[in-house]
Formats: C-alpha cells, sequence, structure tokens
C-alpha cells in the first residue's frame, strides 16, 4: 500500500502541475484583453468582467477545496493521507473555479437585470426572472451540487480509510459494510446536503414550466401536443397537474434523503457496534421500504398526469389549449419582434390593368438601381443543405455558384496574388444628390490561412500587414462586355465620386485579417500597395492605432506564446520597444472581446464616411427564457467568412432584438458600439456596463446612413417564426390553415441534359432551386409600400424575402425592413390577397426557362462549350407592377470568369430576354402586351383593335 499511495501522491502532484501550465496558459488570454480593452478605451469593462470572474473563481475554488479537504480533517486521517486530499483538492478546485468564472455573464446579469414590465400567468413573476435571473441561479444550484457530490464522495472515501481495521460483523455483506464504513457523521452530512440541494433544485426546475420546449417541430403529422412552448392545460390545472408534481416530488426528494441518512446510520451504529443481523436488518428493510413506497407515490402520480393527458386532454383538442395556444402564439411574436410588422393586403397589378411604358419604368428609381450585382449572400442555414454539397461538387468547388460579383473582383481587382475579395456586399452612397446602389468588396491580405508564398515568418506579420482600399460598382450598370463599371478600383484605389474616396486606404483590420500583426518593426518598413517601381511603404505611427506597444518582456512572453512564434518574438533584434502588434484584427472578433454578450450578425461591412473606412457589425441581444415563446436558431454554421468567431455564430434563442451597431476602424481598429433600441436586456447591459454604449442620438450622420438590419435576424423572423405566427388566431394555428414557405429560385451554372445536346427546339438544362434569402433594393415608398415617416428617406434601401403558400408556387407575400432615416427597422410585410393568383418566383423562373427564345439561347451557348449561369431571382415592386429579374452570365472554358451575357425580364407572366435592362423590359412589356390584347380579343362580343409589334 505505501507504494500505491507514494504513486497517487505523484500522480495528484503532476496534475496540481499540469493544471498550474493550463491555468497558465489562460491568463494570457486575460492579459491580452486588458491590453487590447486598455488600448480601446473600455479598460472599465474589463475590471467590471474580471472582478467577476476572480470572485467566482475564488469562491468556487474554496468551495470545491474545502468539499475536498474537510472529511480527511474530520476524520483525523494520517498527515501523508491528509496531504494526498489537499493536493486533489488543489486539483479538483480550480478546476471548478475556471468552469464557474466562464459564466460570469450570467452573474453580472443576474445582479444587473431590470424588468420586463411583464408577468408570467403561471408564477406571477416578471419576465425579467426569467431572462436576466434564472441563468445565474441554476449556475449556483449546479455548483452547490457539484461540490455536494464531491463532499460525499471525499467524505466517504475518507470514512472508509479512517475505519478501514473496523471488521466485518457477522451476518452483513462486504457492500453493506462498506457503506456502514462510509456513514460516518460528516458523510450523512454531506448526503443530507446533496439531498437538500436535489430537493431545490427540483424546485427550481418548476420555473422551467413557462419556458420548456414541447415540441420541435411544427409540422401537424409530428407534434404530440397543440402548445408548442410553455405551460399546457395538464401543467397547471387540477390536483394531478405538472405544477402540483414539482411539489410533490420536491417532498418525496426530502423524505427520501431522511430515509437515506437513517438508514446510513443504522449501518455506521452495526459496523460500530459489531451488531448481528437481527438487530440492524428490521430498522434497515423499513427504510428500504420506505424509500421504495416513496419512490412509487412519485411514479403514480406522474402516471396520473400522464393518464389525465390521454382521456381529458388530447381528446378535447384544441378547446381546453386554446387560451395556452394564444399565450404561445402572442409571447413568440413579441419575443421576435413580431407585433411591429405592418401587414399591409396587396393585389399586384394583372389582367386588365394599364401597362406601364418602358420610359415610365426605367425613369423608376428602383429600376435604375436594379440588383444585376448582386453581394454575396451566405446560406442562411443550420446545416449546409445537400443541394449546396452537390453543386459544389457538379462545379469543382466555383464559387460562381454563390456569387459572379465576387468572382469578377477577384479576377479583375485583385492585382496582386497576396490580395483577395473575403466577400461582396451591397451598400448605398448619395452620389450626385441621388442615393445609388453599389455592389461593394473590401481588397484584404487574408492571413486566416498560411499562404505558401510567406516563407518567412516575418512576410506574414511584418510585410504584408495590411490591405487597400475598396472596391466598388453600381448594382444596376453593366458595360457592353457584361461587367461591373466600376466606381471605386485599382491599386492606389481612385475613387470616381467624392462619397467614396477614403484618405487613408490601409486596411489593418478586416474580415479575412486572422493574424497579429506588428507596426513600427526595426529596420523594416510595411508594404502599404505595389508601384510600377516595386512597392510603396509605410510606417504606422504608434498614436495612429489602438494597437499594442511591446514595450515590456511580459508583453512579448505573452505575444509570442499566443501567436506561435515564441522564440522569434522573445529573441528577434527586430522587435523593439517601439513596436506595436495589431491583433484581434476581424471586426467579429474584436467586438466580441469588447461586447462578448452580443450576438453577432456573421457578415460585417465596410463602407466610407468622411474619408475614413469603417465596418459595420450588427449586435443583437437575445436571450433563450423568454416566457412561452418559441426557439429557434440563431446565426448561419454555413459561413466559412465567420472564421475565428466559428464557436459563437450559432446559438439557440426565443428572444432577439436588434440592439446595437458597431463599428471598427478598418485603419486604426477603434471600436465604437452605439445602442439603437430601447429594450430591457440591452438596457440591463448599458446599466451593467456604463459609458459603453453611446446613444442613437449622438450617433454621427455619417454611419447612420449606412446602417443595415441584421440579414440572419430578418431569416429567422421571417423565414422561421412569421410564416407560422402571422395566425394570430389560435384555432386557424392549431389547423395550420394558413402556412408560408420561403420562396425559390434557379440559381447556378445549369447543367446538360440530353436534349439541350441534341438542339431540340424547346429543350431546358436542369438546374437547382435554392431558397430566395434576404436581398437588397431601392423602393418607392408611397405607394404599394407604406409611405416613409421620414420625408426625406422616401426612396428606401431596403431588404426583403419572398413567401409563397406552403405547397404552392404562387405569390403569398413579400416582407420588407426599411433602412434609412428614421424608418430604419420599420417592417412591413404585403400579402397578396387570399384567392388571388400572381406568378410566384419559381413561376416566373420557369417561363424564363419555357420561353422558346430563351431556351434556344441557352442550348446554342452550351453546345458551344460555355456553361450558363443563372444569376439571382430580384423581386422588385415598381408602381404596383411585380417584375422579376434575372441576369444571365456565360462561362468559358477558356477564361471562367462569368460574363453578364443577357439579363432576363419577367411581366405579367411573360419572360423575355435583352442586351440591356432596358432591353429586357421592352421585350417584356411588348410580350405582356400583346397577351392583354389577346385575352380582351377572345372574349365574347369583345372588339379590339390591335396596336404594337406583329407576332411572327
Amino acid at each position: 500500500m505505501p507504494g500505491a499511495a507514494l504513486f497517487w501522491t505523484r500522480m495528484l502532484k503532476l496534475g496540481v502541475v499540469l493544471l498550474g501550465l493550463f491555468l497558465l496558459d489562460q491568463l494570457t488570454f486575460v492579459l491580452l484583453d486588458y491590453w487590447l480593452l486598455e488600448r480601446l478605451g473600455f479598460e472599465r469593462v474589463f475590471w467590471t468582467n474580471f472582478s467577476m470572474g476572480a470572485t467566482l473563481f475564488a469562491a468556487a475554488t474554496a468551495l470545491y477545496l474545502a468539499a475536498v479537504t474537510v472529511p480527511a480533517y474530520s476524520h483525523a486521517l494520517e498527515p501523508a493521507t491528509r496531504k494526498m486530499f489537499l493536493l486533489a483538492g488543489l486539483l479538483v478546485g480550480p478546476l471548478a473555479g475556471w468552469v464557474l468564472c466562464d459564466r460570469y455573464l450570467d452573474f453580472l446579469l443576474m445582479l444587473g437585470g431590470g424588468s420586463f414590465g411583464k408577468v408570467d400567468p403561471v408564477f406571477g413573476l416578471d419576465h425579467g426572472f426569467y431572462v436576466f435571473v434564472l441563468n445565474g441561479l441554476w449556475d449556483v444550484v449546479l455548483t452547490l451540487l457539484g461540490a455536494a457530490v464531491i463532499l460525499v464522495v471525499s467524505s466517504a472515501l475518507a470514512a472508509s480509510v479512517a475505519r478501514r481495521r473496523l471488521g466485518e460483523p457477522a451476518g452483513m455483506s462486504r457492500l453493506v459494510t462498506l457503506v456502514g464504513l462510509a456513514s460516518t457523521p460528516c458523510t450523512r452530512v454531506a448526503v443530507a446536503s446533496l439531498g437538500a440541494l436535489v430537493a431545490a433544485a427540483i424546485f427550481l426546475d418548476r420555473y422551467g414550466l413557462v419556458v420548456r420546449e414541447n415540441a420541435k417541430d411544427v409540422d401537424p403529422a409530428l407534434y404530440a401536443t397543440s402548445v408548442f412552448n410553455g405551460a399546457t392545460h395538464v401543467d397547471v390545472t387540477g390536483f394531478f397537474s405538472t405544477y402540483n408534481a414539482y411539489f410533490f416530488t420536491t417532498a418525496i426528494a426530502l423524505l427520501m434523503t431522511v430515509a437515506l441518512v437513517f438508514l446510513m446510520r443504522c449501518l455506521a451504529l452495526a459496523v460500530e457496534r459489531r451488531s448481528s443481523g437481527d438487530a440492524w436488518r428490521p430498522q434497515a428493510k423499513k427504510a428500504v421500504l420506505g424509500m421504495t413506497l416513496l419512490l412509487a407515490a412519485d411514479f403514480a402520480f406522474l402516471g396520473a398526469i400522464s393518464l389525465r393527458q390521454l382521456l381529458f386532454v388530447t381528446p378535447n383538442q384544441p378547446v381546453v389549449q386554446l387560451e395556452y395556444i394564444k399565450r404561445h402564439i402572442d409571447a413568440t411574436r413579441e419575443a421576435f419582434n413580431l407585433e411591429a410588422i405592418e401587414q399591409v393586403s396587396f393585389v399586384p397589378k394583372d389582367g386588365d390593368d394599364p401597362l406601364p411604358t418602358v420610359e415610365q419604368l426605367m425613369a423608376h428609381p428602383t429600376l435604375k438601381n436594379a440588383p444585376l450585382w448582386p453581394g454575396f449572400v451566405s446560406r442562411i442555414e443550420a446545416l449546409v443543405d445537400p443541394q449546396h454539397a452537390w453543386r459544389v461538387l457538379q462545379t469543382n468547388g466555383d464559387i460562381v455558384v454563390y456569387g459572379p460579383t465576387a468572382k469578377i473582383y477577384r479576377n479583375q481587382q485583385k492585382l496582386r496574388p497576396y490580395y483577395d475579395f473575403m466577400d461582396v456586399d451591397t451598400l448605398r452612397y448619395t452620389i450626385d444628390g441621388e442615393k445609388t446602389m453599389l455592389a461593394s468588396a473590401a481588397r484584404e491580405v487574408p492571413l486566416m490561412e498560411p499562404q505558401p508564398w510567406l516563407a518567412w515568418w516575418g512576410q506574414q506579420f511584418m510585410l504584408f500587414t495590411h490591405g487597400h482600399g475598396l472596391v466598388m460598382s453600381p448594382t444596376a450598370r453593366v458595360t457592353k462586355e457584361g461587367e461591373p463599371v466600376y466606381y471605386s478600383s485599382e491599386i492606389p484605389t481612385r475613387a470616381k465620386h467624392g462619397a467614396l474616396e477614403a484618405g487613408r486606404q490601409a486596411l489593418y483590420y478586416a474580415e479575412g485579417a486572422g493574424t497579429m500583426a506588428y507596426s513600427n518593426v526595426g529596420g523594416m518598413e510595411e508594404l502599404d500597395y505595389p508601384t510600377d517601381e516595386g512597392r510603396a511603404t509605410v510606417t504606422m505611427k504608434p498614436d495612429e492605432a489602438t494597437s499594442v506597444a511591446l514595450d515590456t518582456l511580459l508583453k512579448r512572453l505573452v505575444v509570442g506564446w499566443r501567436s506561435g512564434q515564441f522564440w522569434e518574438i522573445v529573441f528577434s533584434g527586430l522587435i523593439g520597444p517601439e513596436t506595436h502588434v495589431h491583433y484581434h484584427r476581424t471586426p467579429l472578433e474584436r467586438i466580441d472581446r469588447v461586447a462578448p454578450f452580443l450576438f453577432l450578425d456573421t457578415d460585417p461591412f465596410a463602407f466610407v464616411a468622411d474619408g475614413e473606412t469603417l465596418w459595420m457589425v450588427n449586435g443583437m441581444t437575445v436571450s433563450d427564457r423568454f416566457p412561452y415563446s418559441r426557439y429557434e436558431m440563431l446565426g448561419d454554421m454555413a459561413d466559412e467568412r465567420s472564421g475565428p468567431y466559428f464557436g459563437r455564430r450559432h446559438r439557440r434563442i426565443n428572444y432577439v432584438r436588434d440592439a446595437i451597431k458597431a463599428t471598427v476602424d478598418a485603419f486604426s481598429g477603434e471600436v465604437s458600439l452605439y445602442q439603437i433600441a430601447d429594450e430591457p436586456v440591452v438596457n440591463a447591459w448599458a446599466s451593467i456596463y456604463p459609458g459603453l454604449f453611446i446613444p442613437r442620438e449622438e450617433m454621427p450622420e455619417r454611419v447612420r446612413a449606412q446602417m443595415q438590419y441584421p440579414p440572419q435576424l430578418l431569416h429567422i423572423q421571417f423565414d422561421d417564426i412569421y410564416p407560422i405566427y402571422h395566425m394570430k388566431d389560435p384555432m386557424t394555428f392549431f389547423n395550420m390553415e394558413d402556412m408560408w414557405d420561403d420562396a425559390d429560385e434557379v440559381l447556378g451554372p445549369m447543367s446538360l441534359n440530353q436534349a439541350t445536346l441534341q438542339g431540340q427546339a424547346g429543350s431546358a438544362s436542369k438546374s437547382t432551386t435554392f431558397s430566395i434569402e434576404p436581398f437588397y433594393w431601392m423602393a418607392d415608398t408611397g405607394g404599394v409600400l407604406p409611405a416613409a415617416r421620414d420625408g426625406s428617406a422616401k426612396l428606401q434601401f431596403v431588404q426583403s424575402m419572398v413567401f409563397t403558400p406552403e405547397k404552392a408556387l404562387n405569390l403569398r407575400a413579400i416582407p420588407t425592413v426599411y433602412q434609412d432615416g428614421d424608418d430604419y427597422g420599420r417592417l412591413v410585410c404585403l400579402t397578396v390577397r387570399k384567392g388571388h393568383y400572381h406568378l410566384g418566383p419559381e413561376q416566373a423562373d420557369a417561363s424564363i426557362d419555357q420561353e422558346p427564345g430563351i431556351s434556344q439561347q441557352f442550348g446554342w451557348w452550351q453546345r458551344q462549350g460555355t456553361d450558363v449561369v443563372r444569376g439571382h431571382t430580384t423581386v422588385l415592386l415598381v408602381d404596383g407592377e411585380v417584375i422579376y429579374l434575372e441576369p444571365i452570365f456565360i462561362l468559358s472554358q477558356q477564361n471562367p470568369v462569368p460574363q453578364m451575357k443577357k439579363i432576363a425580364a419577367v411581366i405579367r407572366g411573360k419572360a423575355r430576354m435583352g442586351d440591356t435592362l432596358e432591353e429586357a423590359i421592352r421585350n417584356a412589356l411588348d410580350a405582356a402586351r400583346i397577351a392583354q390584347q389577346s385575352e380582351a380579343a377572345a372574349r365574347p362580343g369583345a372588339l379590339v383593335t390591335r396596336e404594337g409589334p406583329e407576332i411572327d
């Protein structure tokens, strides 16, 4: 045994040393955060977080250390044995502290949360209790439960060691003897504490009645309850209810704890007195029988609830559940801000309605800003759709499936191998007095992955430190060659309009800047941009950025360790006190270090404002404890651009608000957070971190003019929630009478089929359909869309989605969010009147496929060895007309860069192509006018004079 004791002592010492090294490694993250937040001016944020985390770490460490070591001293063990318990405590305690300190946000929110001003109907508690307090209470209870378990185990081990010399009484089995040996007063106190905490956890769990999920799917064939979230009829009514079951089970847990402690005392006395079986067995049997009866009673109570559900509730649905369905609908609509949606009835122009002229349409600002060059839109789905994987295989990973604009930018504006475009965004600027929609991309030096041409570590960290400028082009303009018309391009970047000019074009902070970078390196200058003579260099002044000076040995050690270049950073003669390091350089990472409580939309965008290049990140406040509200997944797991932020890009929530707009200066890294919402969660965080948020009224106009609604929020509101929860009536909701589905579009390269290869007229290549995600366009309000409240923002830069009825393809709804002026965040849903038919996007795509002239052109291109790429199908509203636009790209085998060869337009079901947008609109209008006249002539008694071009 001495050999075994020595072995375990050494193993525990090794564990303590390894744990110390692990905690030292974690301390480097803390130091980096401190230095960064100090430079950003958020030192108070760091100390708020650190003080709470340190308090939790110390409390949990002391609690678990005591739970392990107190039994050793209570049982008066030998010094060598007590040393082993102490080592175990030094191992378990800090581990528990490290786990608990990671929950510091829960405790900050519990102490600083406020009120929602609404109470739940079951417990009569303010919603703030569930959103702000409940998670923190669970952290406390679970921490105490863990400590109680450790205390029971430690006490049992200590008792067994202390009493191992006691023999085995006659008539007592080995197992019973072990229990008796372990059942000292200390162990019984530990078991009693554990039982009391289990009872407390059961009692606390009753609050989960109003936030629990009853069904994960809204398909009527799959759910077993008509109330998807929150308490139901059987939960809160009658004696045999789930509400009463929590009280009953809590009492059972306490009584079982008493019986168990009594049994332990009987066995302990039997071992101490070496009693015969006749002395202790009757009392033990009584205790076991009592616990068995208590368990049976608990199961019987729960069984009675299930029987009541089966016999009295289910047969009477939905009548008995209507009240609870109503609670669920109202709570979900409030939690996802659906109550703010203005639902407007809409009947698209059709049939005999007069057709507009080409001149009227082309003069409209919506078509002047037609999104022919849309920005990259990531697929906002929980998992990568199988059709995405198929499409990637089909094109050998060609990104043109997801964004031809990005493909062309890479081909024409990358210009050097070390530059690249991580994303293309859609922005609006006021140019020559007119609001203009532009595609925009940042020319970066993406270093998220090792590059083969960066052989020396200094190239990656000291030479190629930043990107250069933004590339921009209007979404509606196309050259004769089918390429964008650039308003900002080349190196150094040249802008054709003053609103697009940036004084400092270096982009140190960008989406692809996944590594550290160093400035003011001794004897070496950074590459600013390439020139005909070689390269222009730059040395950043220390006061120009929020970088951290490597002016102490500790900073060099920490930065070297965390960068993976320890020896180079510590011993390099190039690094001196004047050297500065830039880290956490992606906008998502940087905002996350300042405000980790926010959920960030993973698609930040860069814009020029007053000569500065800024990144904007949409920050949302979320909760998973809003009573009765439905749970959904917020975020984009398929978004690879989120990079190091991957751990927090997807979250299960049942409450969300668009609350914060954060900006990051692309040159200096300076961070600003603007509070744009007045809602309880963000107000709670504002009280916890005074001065962290800048009020909306103080937001610079240059920043306000570029605000965009988070596309991931729009997606969860309208794609996941509103298609079901627009039904406010509980009976309609129960029957799922008016479910919607997101519309689909034909998108990407077309695969050849046999008919196309044989050149048959009217044949169409096979294409894959995708859900239409949120898209941007310019909407003229005051007609079909409600007039903007801000008179200066009548023309709104909006995001929209398109919906069809469930299992149908006709147009049903067009949800839209305004993004300009005082109307920012205004939600409007145009709904096509029930019983009225108008073709939807997939039907519009089908009309393009079925139009003989278009399909013949597709077939001819493909027989020439040219791939045809279908662009995004965009739904535009122009003076009551629904116009579908789709750019058609071609890819040659010699030069696989997309070229916009044609534009297809669908007006009133008639699809036509043209070399330009105006030609496509003209052709579609002519076809619609001919069809209108033909229908009028076919009516009995009609007398129609034909006008317009003749049909060949």
